[in-house]
């Protein structure tokens, strides 16, 4: 993506395609684009048609690579999601959904009911978003989904959610990062209620 695209510019972008339910560019600790990003659409026709429309587009100086998302389960539920990224950019995993602003953290399961636990996470730094905490996660388990809450002016409150595919990575995660150092910050993993 151009360095100079924030979400609200992607979001727009892709209405071209369909109904967006959320757009998001990842952010470095400063608050910079990372030159990559994540587009939730309501449906999977709605996704096939920015694929076939954006990718390889030419944006401000750089050429879009649209592609589905990877993802560990079916979010047929949810929408279809997309990862987009320009020349030099990231893969990014899959978006949390709603608005960015919002206060609130949606830790609706992508997989379905059975097996799946959410654990808080606590005393996050600041800087970090929901992709960072699912790689960081990911170590115990496969995790379905992972999201950071933000409040309305879009910065962290530094605290989130991580939902994984089995109890057993549930519970080998809060094992290990409950107390873990993070950037300098101890975390706080317990089952989310």
């Amino acid at each position: 993506l151009p360095y100079r695209v924030r979400w609200q510019d992607l979001k727009d972008l892709f209405r071209r395609a369909g109904t967006v339910l959320r757009a998001d560019v990842s952010l470095g600790p400063d608050n910079r684009s990372r030159g990559y990003g994540t587009v939730l659409l309501a449906t999977a026709e709605d996704a096939g048609r920015a694929i076939d429309m954006l990718n390889g587009y030419c944006w401000q100086t750089r050429v879009l690579e649209v592609r589905p998302d990877r993802l560990g389960a079916s979010v047929d539920e949810m929408g279809s999601s997309l990862a987009i990224r320009g020349a030099n950019g990231q893969p990014s995993g899959f978006p949390p959904s709603g608005n960015p602003f919002d206060e609130n953290t949606f830790g609706q399961d992508v997989v379905g009911g059975t097996g799946m636990k959410t654990l808080f996470v606590g005393n996050l730094p600041f800087h970090i978003q929901w992709q960072d905490l699912k790689d960081l996660f990911r170590a115990a388990g496969a995790v379905a989904r992972a999201d950071v809450t933000v409040g309305p002016d879009g910065r962290s409150r530094g605290f989130g959610t991580v939902s994984f595919v089995t109890e057993d990575g549930a519970e080998r995660a809060r094992r290990t990062f409950d107390g873990y150092e993070f950037n300098g910050r101890p975390l706080k993993v317990h089952y989310d209620k």
